[in-house]
């Protein structure tokens, strides 16, 4: 009986112990080491005059060839309007869009921190909000 209490208080110890370990490994010159790309969705409104642009408070990093999705919607609806990314080196990567409607995925060349801004192209103001996926 007592052997048999013994047994099982080393089985229940071993348990405890295995259950504290971690796992190492090493990362060879010929290994394939994938990064997990962390997907996030910003929703914004705002108000843009005519005839200039607004920017987002914060910017986001992109490796080279990844996409950000915009979608969204502004009143007046005939109103033309530049959707788009400020890269890095402040050029401006946009789609026109004059309908009220923007449904559009942008693929960035180069890696760097880009923000979301939006150029009203008209003379009146517009309202616009909806959503960016990065």
């Amino acid at each position: 009986m007592k052997i048999k209490k013994f047994f099982s208080l080393v089985a229940v110890l071993l348990v405890c112990v295995s259950s504290f370990s971690t796992t190492a490994m090493a990362v060879g010159d010929d290994a394939q080491v994938e990064a997990v790309a962390i997907r996030a969705t910003g929703r914004f409104n705002m108000e843009v005059p005519g005839g200039t642009i607004v920017k987002a408070n914060s910017s986001f990093p992109l490796e080279a060839g990844e996409t950000v999705t915009i979608k969204a919607s502004y009143t007046p609806f005939s109103a033309s309007v530049d959707f788009g990314l400020l890269a890095p080196d402040g050029y401006f990567y946009y789609i026109n869009v004059d309908d009220g409607s923007f449904d559009e995925t942008i693929k960035v060349n180069e890696r760097g921190n880009y923000t979301f801004a939006v150029l009203n192209n008209s003379s009146e103001t517009i309202s616009v909000s909806g959503y960016v996926n990065y």
